[in-house]
């Protein structure tokens, strides 16, 4: 019974690991993504910024749901997962009027989108790190 015990809190611990680990990570991809898509601005160069918008799609993909999302969250903030989730859905609707404002060449309103989506990364962080 003991070594039962003993294998489900490793496995416990294995899991929030893993889970911290996969976070941070994610992070670090979404930060490249931002920079990637500032660069773009920056450089006036349409592609770059397509490019980035692409990889904040793809590292935003594992808060698609609440309860996905709960599970990357400190175990005293899993109760606020909605608001995590909540910026991660604004996060894509502002990715999504990006590709249009730049597919219209609205190159003002799609940096505008832009700070929409570095306000949704504040929002969850303010909650997640308690700013």
């Amino acid at each position: 019974m003991k070594l039962l015990k003993l294998l489900l809190a490793s496995l416990t611990v294995t899991v929030a690991l893993s889970a911290n680990e996969t976070l941070t990570k994610n992070m670090i991809e979404m930060e490249t993504a931002l920079n990637t898509i500032q660069k773009g601005f920056l450089y006036n160069s349409p592609d770059m910024v397509k490019a980035g918008i692409k990889q904040i799609e793809t590292t935003n993909d594992i808060f698609n749901n609440q309860k996905a999302t709960a599970k990357y969250l400190p175990k005293n903030k899993k109760h606020m997962a909605n608001i995590a989730f909540n910026a991660s859905k604004r996060m894509d609707s502002a990715a999504n009027e990006m590709k249009a404002y730049l597919n219209n060449k609205e190159y003002s309103k799609a940096f505008a989108s832009y700070s929409e989506i570095l306000n949704s990364c504040n929002a969850c962080h303010s909650v997640v790190r308690g700013w």
